[in-house]
Protein backbone atom coordinates (compact mmCIF):
# COMPACT_ATOMS: atom_id res chain seq x y z
CA UNK A 1 0.00 0.00 0.00
CA UNK A 2 1.37 3.60 -1.13
CA UNK A 3 -0.55 4.96 1.68
CA UNK A 4 -2.28 7.63 -1.04
CA UNK A 5 -6.13 7.90 -1.14
CA UNK A 6 -8.04 5.58 -2.77
CA UNK A 7 -8.82 7.47 -5.93
CA UNK A 8 -8.19 5.85 -9.77
CA UNK A 9 -6.49 9.31 -10.46
CA UNK A 10 -4.23 8.03 -7.14
CA UNK A 11 -3.08 4.57 -8.38
CA UNK A 12 -2.54 5.97 -12.43
CA UNK A 13 0.02 8.08 -10.52
CA UNK A 14 1.42 5.29 -8.91
CA UNK A 15 1.84 3.16 -11.76
CA UNK A 16 3.80 6.36 -13.50
CA UNK A 17 5.87 6.14 -10.46
CA UNK A 18 6.94 2.54 -11.03
CA UNK A 19 7.63 2.33 -13.89
CA UNK A 20 9.38 5.23 -14.34
CA UNK A 21 11.74 3.58 -11.28
CA UNK A 22 12.12 0.75 -13.48
CA UNK A 23 13.39 2.59 -16.25
CA UNK A 24 15.83 4.19 -13.54
CA UNK A 25 14.34 7.31 -12.91
CA UNK A 26 14.53 8.21 -9.22
CA UNK A 27 10.54 9.42 -8.53
CA UNK A 28 8.92 9.02 -5.62
CA UNK A 29 5.22 9.59 -4.79
CA UNK A 30 6.56 11.94 -1.85
CA UNK A 31 4.79 15.57 -1.74
CA UNK A 32 1.75 14.76 -3.76
CA UNK A 33 -1.55 16.40 -3.50
CA UNK A 34 -4.29 14.45 -4.95
CA UNK A 35 -7.45 16.77 -6.21
CA UNK A 36 -10.87 15.10 -5.07
CA UNK A 37 -14.48 15.88 -6.59
CA UNK A 38 -17.88 15.04 -5.53
CA UNK A 39 -19.92 14.60 -8.61
CA UNK A 40 -23.64 16.08 -7.81
CA UNK A 41 -25.72 17.97 -9.98
CA UNK A 42 -22.74 20.25 -9.54
CA UNK A 43 -19.58 19.48 -8.13
CA UNK A 44 -17.45 19.98 -5.42
CA UNK A 45 -13.84 20.42 -5.73
CA UNK A 46 -11.19 20.27 -3.30
CA UNK A 47 -7.39 20.83 -3.09
CA UNK A 48 -5.03 21.37 -0.67
CA UNK A 49 -5.37 23.12 3.03
CA UNK A 50 -8.69 24.20 4.55
CA UNK A 51 -8.79 27.55 5.78
CA UNK A 52 -8.64 25.92 9.46
CA UNK A 53 -5.88 23.22 8.33
CA UNK A 54 -3.60 26.60 6.98
CA UNK A 55 -4.36 28.26 10.30
CA UNK A 56 -3.14 25.44 12.19
CA UNK A 57 -0.59 24.48 10.49
CA UNK A 58 1.01 28.61 11.42
CA UNK A 59 -0.06 30.01 8.03
CA UNK A 60 -1.05 33.92 7.96
CA UNK A 61 -4.03 33.44 5.34
CA UNK A 62 -5.67 35.32 3.02
CA UNK A 63 -9.10 34.47 1.92
CA UNK A 64 -10.50 34.61 -1.85
CA UNK A 65 -14.13 34.05 -2.24
CA UNK A 66 -16.81 33.82 -4.82
CA UNK A 67 -20.41 33.20 -5.70
CA UNK A 68 -20.58 31.52 -8.46
CA UNK A 69 -23.42 33.60 -10.67
CA UNK A 70 -20.76 35.90 -10.43
CA UNK A 71 -18.83 34.21 -13.28
CA UNK A 72 -20.03 34.45 -16.81
CA UNK A 73 -20.37 31.32 -18.15
CA UNK A 74 -22.65 30.25 -15.22
CA UNK A 75 -24.72 32.77 -16.26
CA UNK A 76 -25.11 31.50 -20.01
CA UNK A 77 -25.80 27.80 -18.77
CA UNK A 78 -28.33 29.04 -16.08
CA UNK A 79 -26.03 26.74 -13.80
CA UNK A 80 -25.86 29.49 -11.15
CA UNK A 81 -25.83 27.77 -7.77
CA UNK A 82 -22.64 27.68 -5.70
CA UNK A 83 -19.38 29.22 -4.42
CA UNK A 84 -15.68 28.87 -4.53
CA UNK A 85 -13.20 29.39 -2.04
CA UNK A 86 -9.41 29.88 -1.89
CA UNK A 87 -6.99 29.92 0.86
CA UNK A 88 -3.41 32.31 -0.19
CA UNK A 89 -0.63 32.78 2.46
CA UNK A 90 -0.03 36.01 3.19
CA UNK A 91 3.36 35.96 3.73
CA UNK A 92 4.00 34.58 0.05
CA UNK A 93 1.05 34.53 -2.28
CA UNK A 94 1.29 31.19 -2.83
CA UNK A 95 -2.21 29.01 -3.36
CA UNK A 96 -2.78 26.67 -0.25
CA UNK A 97 -6.52 25.15 -0.96
CA UNK A 98 -9.23 25.70 -2.96
CA UNK A 99 -12.86 24.45 -2.09
CA UNK A 100 -14.74 24.59 -5.55
CA UNK A 101 -18.73 24.57 -5.35
CA UNK A 102 -20.66 24.89 -8.70
CA UNK A 103 -20.52 23.52 -12.32
CA UNK A 104 -17.43 22.13 -13.67
CA UNK A 105 -15.93 22.46 -10.18
CA UNK A 106 -14.01 19.48 -11.03
CA UNK A 107 -12.61 20.15 -14.18
CA UNK A 108 -11.56 24.05 -13.10
CA UNK A 109 -9.99 22.36 -9.54
CA UNK A 110 -7.13 21.14 -11.96
CA UNK A 111 -6.23 24.67 -12.91
CA UNK A 112 -5.78 25.70 -9.30
CA UNK A 113 -3.73 22.68 -9.06
CA UNK A 114 -1.45 23.11 -11.57
CA UNK A 115 -0.77 26.64 -10.31
CA UNK A 116 -0.34 25.33 -6.66
CA UNK A 117 2.39 22.20 -7.92
CA UNK A 118 4.44 24.96 -10.00
CA UNK A 119 4.54 27.40 -6.84
CA UNK A 120 2.82 30.13 -8.90
CA UNK A 121 1.37 32.71 -6.85
CA UNK A 122 -2.19 33.57 -6.83
CA UNK A 123 -1.48 36.61 -8.80
CA UNK A 124 -0.82 34.16 -12.31
CA UNK A 125 -4.00 32.84 -12.11
CA UNK A 126 -5.82 36.85 -11.20
CA UNK A 127 -3.90 37.96 -14.05
CA UNK A 128 -3.72 35.01 -16.96
CA UNK A 129 -6.00 36.03 -19.94
CA UNK A 130 -8.45 33.12 -19.87
CA UNK A 131 -11.13 31.76 -22.67
CA UNK A 132 -14.55 33.75 -22.05
CA UNK A 133 -17.03 32.46 -21.47
CA UNK A 134 -15.39 29.91 -19.51
CA UNK A 135 -16.07 28.91 -15.74
CA UNK A 136 -11.85 28.78 -15.45
CA UNK A 137 -12.11 32.23 -16.12
CA UNK A 138 -14.13 32.62 -13.12
CA UNK A 139 -10.22 32.54 -11.34
CA UNK A 140 -9.50 35.88 -12.65
CA UNK A 141 -12.20 37.21 -10.57
CA UNK A 142 -12.03 34.20 -7.69
CA UNK A 143 -8.19 35.64 -6.97
CA UNK A 144 -9.26 39.34 -8.13
CA UNK A 145 -9.48 41.15 -4.24
CA UNK A 146 -8.51 38.75 -1.35
CA UNK A 147 -9.36 39.75 2.21
CA UNK A 148 -6.91 39.11 5.14
CA UNK A 149 -9.45 38.12 7.85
Amino acid sequence: MAGTPQFTHASLDDYRVIKANLAGEARTTGHRQFPRTTFLSFDLAHIGLTEQEARLAGHDVRLARLPVPVIPRSRVTRETQGLWKAVIDAATDRILGATLLGPDAGEVIATVQTAMFAGLPYTALRDMPLTHPTMAEGLNQLFANPTEE
